[in-house]
């Protein structure tokens, strides 16, 4: 039986985590002295030619995925980053300890991009990646550390999860777990042109 924990995350949008009793991380959003809005993207070596190539970017593939995407986010392709360069709850999370930096390893190069966007960029949100940490973590060791109640199964409930966390850049005061960017666009396409794009002065894995 699904817990009401689960009822309401899988059908309520915008719950924060931090209102639900769990420690939010310290991430706060960051904006640089002509107030754009600053976060960071980890890509490979060997992409950064295509992406400062003439008219390039970094591109948005993946969709955002999940059993009942909410209507301005159906069809939608998302571009991921970071609040800042080396969030603490990647390595040394309360609940789920390492394991997002070993995603990260896993899965993102190691090359961080710094992207500041002006004050009018669309499509830019804040969702909590902790909905999907939460059955990850469940998969190694048995149990999600957040026990939210979630059908770690078949992957609907944590992505439901994660995308009725997404909340509006400008709304954003805070309370997610794992916070993470994401800049989304209808259609697979260049999301965040490289004029807002630098190769970070910092490179925590590098």
């Amino acid at each position: 039986m699904r817990s009401i924990l689960a009822d309401r995350l899988l059908k309520e949008r915008g719950l924060l985590l931090r209102d639900l009793g769990f420690r939010g991380a310290a991430d706060v959003l960051s904006f640089d002295e002509k107030g754009h809005f600053v976060f960071y993207h980890y890509t490979h070596e060997e992409r950064l030619d295509a992406i400062f190539a003439t008219g390039s970017g970094l591109r948005a593939w993946r969709p955002v995925a999940c059993p009942n995407p909410p209507t301005e986010l159906a069809e939608t392709f998302l571009v991921e980053g970071f609040l800042s360069p080396l969030p603490e709850w990647l390595s040394h999370d309360p609940y789920f300890q390492d394991l997002g930096m070993t995603m990260v390893r896993r899965y993102v190069g190691a090359i961080l991009l710094q992207v500041a966007l002006p004050p009018d960029f669309p499509g830019l949100y804040v969702a909590d990646f902790a909905h999907i940490l939460e059955c990850k973590y469940a998969e190694q060791h048995g149990s999600g550390p957040l026990g939210l109640g979630y059908d770690c199964s078949n992957g609907q409930h944590p992505t439901q999860g994660y995308v009725h966390s997404y909340i509006p850049l400008a709304s954003y005061r805070g309370g997610h777990v794992a916070p993470v960017v994401q800049a989304v666009r209808r259609k697979s396409g260049i999301a965040i042109p490289n004029q807002y794009l630098s190769i970070c002065s910092r490179q925590p894995l590098g």
